[in-house]
């Protein structure tokens, strides 16, 4: 394993590295995205708030103890239980939302300007200066990303200005030899024109919904674009990666000795998994798919959103960010769940609100992520899909449920107390909602304590019960991912009916539940995944045929740009670099496909077709 860990930190593609940029930019843009949520993430607003304020107090400790103050009155207006007899009623969220970002945008302008003064006062001494400047422009790029879109000829020429202002810091030459001492007027000239920008668009004045978002819009410039809109952009400490070795998924299809090319309508459902075009935005720009949080179908551990997830593995898919028509105005973000045996775990969602899985997955589609009513034919072949994952094979399980004798001993004394019935839980047992018979489902919900309803006797804490097969792999747990292990899981049952169980019984009930949520070969043995993404895309490309066939040109338009997307983003985990070009060409390719698709020239289709199919074949040996 040491040598696997070794060959992962060399591997780049598809892995998005975090954003390295100033720690003040990082806590400006990241409380900009929580902001703009509904409901606001506050303790993230309040973790940053802090933060901002520590980076502060080391240059003003005065302005930076107001600022803190000002901005911590407005939270707590904002979060305070309303009491009728008391008058306490909460700040709305807008208004406090954006009194907020007005401290705070204020306060960064601040510190960018502070910066940029220390950098004009030690002008003579060039190391000190730089450094100053350095930390002046990395503030900026707080607000650098709106200007670029909504005001680009300003963005250029201030551009241009720090790169002017440092060139006027002189240089120390080259062992003493071609050293130029600094230019003030130069500099100052240039500084001027960006002080004034900031103090002009984001000082006293600045209104940050005057364009429907909170965000740092310049709308005093001149050269403002009102007609202008931002790009989709994930807050600074996001991970949407996925994990690396990567779980296996089985097909029980392929398992059987199917090739996938010979099920259209499967590999068909295989590429809406991996596509970002069957949702809308923000899903599309961010190249976000199915497989973003189910990675080969199963879970995504390292998935955060700051503002939307409460801890990696889990997101809120009610909030306004992706889909504003279906937001339900409450944090409540969700386990992304394990979808390996799918067809066998009816009702679906985690509170089960779906009787079906076509209901269930158009509803993620549509009203999650903010995509058109689906194709009926696309809905057909994401199920098929979906219903062909299996469960992972478990050696320790009979066909009952039951342990086998190659199971240890601690974990058949576990399996005795996991069928014991207990009268703090109404003489139930663990087996009574885990039936082992029947996959460790009962296909009913229950309120077993996890979930706070909205009042004091409130009838809405219900969840689905969950399978326990192939749980070992997939933690956290808990609708929420609030236990972290199945051991956690164990003791909480524990604590929270009072079963009074010793430390061995709980270490036996542990090794039960991750017995029975055992499985062979849980992760590929490889690191190296191209030459199976390529075929898998071969996959996709085998239902044009079909496609063509039903006449459904929109859905091969989604088949070519989907399959040029994931060429592209795939392309950087070529072994052999010099091969890109044949990527490339291949991804191109398939963008003359989707334009011929657009157009409705079959001809031209076919051709194009033709020509991966051929590309493809011809470089086999090297498309690893």
């Amino acid at each position: 394993m040491v040598g696997l860990v070794a060959v992962i930190s060399t591997i780049h593609g598809h892995i998005i590295p975090p954003e390295n940029i100033h720690p003040v930019a990082e806590v400006y843009q990241r409380t900009n995205f929580v902001l703009n949520l509904n409901p606001v993430g506050w303790d993230q607003v309040q973790s940053d708030v802090d933060a901002l304020t520590d980076y502060w107090n080391a240059i003003a400790a005065e302005s930076a103890a107001a600022f803190h103050k000002q901005v911590n009155e407005i939270i707590c207006a904002a979060t305070a239980e309303p009491n009728e007899k008391k008058g306490v009623e909460p700040l709305p969220r807008s208004a406090a939302a954006e009194q907020v970002f007005q401290h705070l945008t204020r306060a960064v302008s601040d510190l960018c300007l502070y910066h940029i003064e220390s950098a004009s006062r030690m002008i003579d001494d060039r190391e000190a200066a730089l450094k100053e400047l350095r930390e002046a422009e990395g503030i900026w790029n707080a607000f650098s990303l709106t200007i670029k879109s909504t005001d680009p000829e300003a963005h250029n020429r201030l551009g241009r200005g720090w790169l002017k202002m440092a060139n006027a810091l002189g240089s120390t030459g080259l062992l003493g030899v071609g050293a130029l001492p600094p230019d003030r007027d130069a500099f100052q000239q240039e500084a001027g024109i960006i002080i004034d920008y900031i103090e002009t668009n984001f000082r006293e004045d600045f209104s940050p919904m005057r364009h429907g978002s909170l965000a740092p819009w310049p709308s005093k410039s001149p050269t403002f674009n009102t007609h202008a809109k931002l790009p989709h952009k994930l807050p600074p400490g996001h991970n949407i990666n996925k994990q690396i070795p990567r779980p296996r998924q089985i097909l029980g299809m392929a398992a059987r000795g199917v090739d996938e090319s010979e099920t259209p309508l499967i590999a068909l459902g295989d590429m809406a998994f991996d596509s970002a075009y069957i949702y809308g935005e923000p899903m599309r720009s961010l190249e976000m798919s199915c497989n973003t949080c189910h990675n080969k179908s199963i879970t995504n551990p390292n998935f955060t959103i700051p503002g939307l997830s409460s801890r990696p593995g889990g997101m809120d898919v009610s909030s306004n960010f992706f889909a504003p028509h279906s937001n339900n105005g409450i944090f409540d973000p969700l386990d992304i769940p394990d979808l390996r045996g799918i067809r066998f775990t009816a009702p679906y969602g985690r509170n089960g609100r779906f009787g079906s899985l076509r209901e269930f997955v158009r509803n993620v589609i549509v009203n999650e992520f903010n995509g058109d009513e689906p194709d009926p034919m696309l809905l057909d072949g994401i199920i098929a899909y979906m219903n062909e994952f299996e469960f992972l094979s478990n050696p320790y399980l009979r066909k009952d449920g039951t342990l086998n004798e190659n199971a240890s001993k601690s974990a058949r004394r576990g399996e005795q107390i996991f069928n014991t019935q207990f009268t703090q839980m109404g003489n139930m047992s663990c087996a009574t909602c885990h039936i082992p018979s029947a996959n460790f489902i009962d296909h009913k919900r229950h309120d077993i304590g996890t979930v706070n309803g909205y009042e004091e006797y409130s009838m809405d804490r219900t969840m689905d019960t969950p399978t326990l097969l192939s749980s070992k792999f997939t933690p956290p747990y808990f609708h929420d991912g609030s236990q972290p292990t199945l051991g956690a899981v164990v003791r909480w049952f524990d604590n929270y009916y009072q079963l009074g169980l010793e430390e061995r019984q709980l270490e036996d009930l542990t090794a039960y539940v991750e017995t029975v949520g055992d499985g062979i070969e849980s992760y590929e043995d490889t690191v190296y995944y191209l030459d199976a993404e390529m075929e898998e895309f071969s996959f996709f490309l085998s239902a044009y045929e079909f496609l063509a066939g039903k006449n459904k040109p929109k859905l091969m338009g989604t088949t070519f740009e989907t399959i040029a997307l994931e060429i592209r983003n795939h392309k950087w985990e070529l072994q052999d670099l010099s091969v890109m070009p044949v990527m490339d060409k291949m991804a191109e390719i398939m963008d003359a496909a989707y334009t011929a698709s657009q157009a409705g020239d079959q001809a031209e289709i076919r051709q194009k077709v033709a020509e991966y199919r051929a590309m493809y074949n011809q470089n086999l040996d090297v498309l690893k």
